[in-house]
């Protein structure tokens, strides 16, 4: 197929899922979505949000929550009956076919999918041990990878390019909750973020964007810190979570930072314990959460990480120097997210809300990005007839460190092909259409400035759609 065919065929097809919704905002009925009773939390879990997110919480245990929130629904009552014995398998599948319209370092079309396989056991019903969930889960990526075959962007484009195309094991996993669920500890096969709900640096309002610079958590903490594992990649580690009251939450987790483990060829099954130490704090304040809150919702979370081990100089190693190397990294983050205004019955929790995060790993001579900065505005249910669509727009920018730049154009001197990193920017507008439950269709049109933060590399327009299929 032509490049430029690719290129009009997507345009188009984000035209006409884009008119699809105004269309059908005109002709469903609005008694078609009746709220529904809020979702038994998983153990450690957060209390549910305004934004209903593509991934949904996997709290339901009734056939009419399957219905409404899956594809296939209760799987002819299969899926309730397995719920009430405290079996939860979910199926998730993500597909991203995407086109470099122009700009990046070349024109091209790639897809790029990820499938995930999960089984969550509670202990409660299984075994009447309360408040415990065994998580285990498989992850398949497959495809070709946008901002590195065509664009050449560190900000993935495509919302699966979250690990290299291959099958791996994921979760292996107990979570215990205590004291009335003040407590929580999870310990096993985890990562710092989480698909369904959230551990740390995040926010409900990132899983409404395509590109990886905003969902789930800011990317700048992964460009620093080689020992944090996001999903779908998995380390072994432990989580401590205190809630004493449900307006504020305290946090720590541990992990096994080896990075040699997110090889695919490992496929999630290195169970060595080899790597240095990746160690993540994180406190959180909520405003307005519960039953009886009646005020805009709002959080802010404050953390911080430590990478143990070794890290090269970028500076050092040149015109017959020694490479020297630093013991450790570490950085700051800080986020936010806040409801502005409610519309319509508030029982569909349709909004506008903001969110914004910052991200500081200090450190040039070491961390590749030491700021990274996103912020965005979510629409959720604008439409009246539409309460389950989103409107996102969001900005992504890092900037990297003035250390690493000296260095490249050191290099440059000798080697053209080096390219000189100053700072790269992500613009995205998303819109994201409800089929129907389970099924998410979500044009996104993404404008790349600075690709990989090299200024010789033109401004890139990414064009897309990212398709969400919860079984």
């Amino acid at each position: 197929m032509r490049p430029e065919f690719r290129v009009s065929a997507c345009v188009v097809c984000w035209a006409v899922f884009a008119l699809s919704a105004a269309a059908q905002s005109e002709t469903t009925p609005e008694a078609e979505v009746e709220p529904l009773e809020r979702p038994r939390l998983r153990p450690g879990e957060y209390p549910e949000q305004l934004f209903h997110e593509p991934f949904p919480a996997p709290g339901v245990e009734t056939s009419e929550e399957f219905r409404d929130k899956y594809l296939f629904g209760d799987w002819l009552d299969a899926r309730s009956e397995l719920a009430d014995q405290g079996i939860k398998p979910l199926v998730l599948f993500i597909t991203d076919p995407f086109v470099n319209a122009s700009g990046g370092q070349r024109r091209g079309f790639s897809e790029y999918d990820l499938l995930a396989l999960d089984l969550l056991l509670d202990t409660d019903k299984l075994l009447g041990w309360p408040g415990g969930e065994f998580h285990v889960g498989f992850a398949n990526n497959s495809g070709t990878s946008l901002s590195q075959r065509y664009v050449g962007n560190n900000f993935p484009i495509q919302l699966a390019d979250v690990a290299d195309p291959n099958p791996r094991l994921t979760y292996l996993s107990y979570t215990q909750s205590l004291f009335d669920d003040k407590l929580s500890v999870r310990f096993g096969r985890l990562t710092i973020n989480s698909v369904y709900g959230e551990e740390f640096a995040g926010s409900q309002y990132f899983k409404a964007f395509t590109s990886v610079a905003f969902d789930l958590v800011p990317l700048g903490i992964f460009s620093n810190a080689p020992g944090a594992f996001g999903y779908p990649l998995t380390t072994w580690g432990a989580r401590v979570k205190f809630e004493p009251v449900e307006s504020f939450y305290a946090m720590v987790g541990c992990y096994n930072g080896d990075p040699e483990l997110k090889d695919g060829d490992r496929h999630g099954v290195d169970f060595t314990m080899r790597g240095p130490p990746f160690v993540i704090g994180e406190v959180g304040y909520r405003r307005n959460y519960g039953k009886d809150a009646t005020g805009l919702p709002g959080n802010v979370k404050l953390g911080a990480y430590f990478n143990g081990g070794n890290a090269a100089v970028f500076d050092s190693g040149f015109a017959g120097q020694p490479s020297e190397t630093e013991q450790a990294r570490y950085g700051f983050y800080v986020l936010g997210d806040q409801a502005l205004v409610r519309w319509g019955d508030p029982t569909e929790k349709r909004h506008l809300g903001a969110f914004a995060a910052f991200v500081c790993a200090p450190d040039q001579r070491v961390n590749t990005v030491p700021y990274f900065f996103d912020a965005g505005l979510v629409a959720y249910g604008y439409l009246p007839s539409r309460p389950r669509d989103f409107a996102g727009f969001g900005v992504a920018y890092g900037s990297y460190s003035g250390d690493l730049r000296r260095a490249e154009e050191v290099q440059a001197v000798t080697d053209p092909a080096v390219g000189v990193q100053s700072w790269e920017m992500t613009l995205e507008l998303t819109y994201g259409c409800t089929v129907k439950p389970g099924l998410l269709v979500q044009p996104s049109l993404q404008y790349l400035i600075n690709p990989g933060g090299n200024k010789a590399v033109p401004n890139a327009l990414a064009i897309g759609v990212n398709v969400v299929f919860n079984f």
